[in-house]
């Protein structure tokens, strides 16, 4: 059977340290967005409350709130809502991609493996130590966090483990956009699977601009479509029969050399 959804991709100036403004600025942009049952909405890395270390520990104890939002959207639309938010774990606070089934319940989380060393994301966060797969909208979807687009082992672990998709969840420098907007393409296009990510944009209150062009990539490698560096919605349409046509007109993947550089 075809799958056939929209994803809706978010992109707004996430404030710092600012959970109530965030979810209302979300709350904004889903209602224009306005998904339809069976629909995925992604959201940006630390939507909630972007990398604000200055309280940190705050930060984290508003998960439970956000993720009620989460759900009462996911809910009332019969939805998955998917996005990035510091979470406390028994070892420390995780910067986590949860995502909330149409229930209303949290169906999946993953923890982001590889932080940010340059920023500091090390000092702050405990590291993920497994990679995540889950059923959205009768996909096996992966998950993925900004950083993690540079390593390309992580996704084709997810695509080895039979994911069709991959979620990103990014806050993405614009001094180094065309990194992120090819790391894309070339994430999807090399594991012939869609792969939707998306950016934030804007200041982040410290003098860096996040660089926006959240987009869709199929598993050609091409853009189905993209933002630009403003504040926006994007909406693309995903035929996901796509993906096993793909790979049985090209079956690159059946040739790699695993016997030599593993998977």
């Amino acid at each position: 059977m075809t799958k056939q959804f929209n994803i809706h991709l978010l992109q707004w100036r996430v404030v710092p340290g600012e959970i109530e403004k965030n979810l209302q600025r979300a709350s904004e942009f889903l209602a224009d967005a306005a998904p339809g049952a069976g629909d995925i909405v992604l959201l940006p890395e630390m939507f909630p409350s972007g990398f604000y270390y200055e309280d940190l520990d705050r930060m984290a104890s508003g998960a439970d709130q956000v993720a009620e939002w989460m759900g009462q959207w996911a809910g009332d639309h019969h939805i998955h809502v998917a996005g990035s938010m510091a979470v406390r774990r028994s070892s420390g606070i995780a910067n986590s991609l949860a995502v909330v089934a149409p229930d209303g319940q949290l169906c999946a989380a993953y923890d982001k493996i590889h932080l940010f060393p340059m920023a500091g994301e090390h000092n702050h966060f405990i590291a993920g130590e497994k990679t995540v797969i889950a059923d959205l909208a009768g996909t096996a979807t992966g998950l993925a966090i900004c950083f993690d687009l540079r390593y390309p082992e992580l996704t084709r672990r997810l695509c080895r483990e039979g994911a069709h998709l991959t979620l990103v969840s990014a806050q993405w420098p614009e001094e180094r956009i065309d990194h992120f907007r090819d790391l894309v393409r070339v994430r999807a296009l090399e594991n012939q699977m869609f792969v939707a990510a998306c950016n934030s944009c804007g200041d982040n209150g410290k003098g860096l601009v996040m660089g926006g062009y959240s987009m869709v990539v199929n598993p050609w490698g091409e853009v189905m479509g993209s933002l630009g560096g403003d504040e926006g919605v994007l909406t693309v349409a995903v035929d996901m029969d796509l993906v096993r046509k793909l790979r049985e007109k090209f079956p690159v993947l059946d040739y790699a050399r695993t016997d030599l550089f593993g998977d």
